[in-house]
């Protein structure tokens, strides 16, 4: 797997730089949210702007995550677009070179 090898295109580095930064970010929004959830039960605070802090960072991370899954299936189907020879026809059907599918 060549990420970032010589073969890699910059279109396929742009969507991995994305992609990481996306997951970091998720990460951090999922971290907060789960913090501000176990304040909420511990401390129950009432004022309006921790309820829309609250809803707020759960709204991002759903978000993030959504984002997250399109740039990493993209990122997927890049690599693999990389890693697949240039001469190689995904239509072409290969040629059974074992000898178990010729009749005797």
């Amino acid at each position: 797997m060549e990420q970032d090898g010589l073969r890699a295109k910059p279109s396929f580095r742009r969507i991995n730089r994305a992609t990481r930064l996306t997951g970091t970010l998720l990460c951090w929004t999922h971290a907060t949210a789960m913090a501000l959830t176990a304040t909420e039960i511990l401390l129950q605070p009432t004022t309006s702007r921790w309820t829309t802090a609250w809803i707020g960072s759960w709204t991002l991370t759903g978000a993030l995550l959504i984002i997250w899954a399109l740039l990493r299936t993209a990122q997927k189907q890049r690599l693999h677009q990389i890693n697949q020879p240039e001469d190689d026809d995904p239509g072409t059907a290969v040629p059974d070179t074992t000898g178990y599918g010729q009749a005797a």
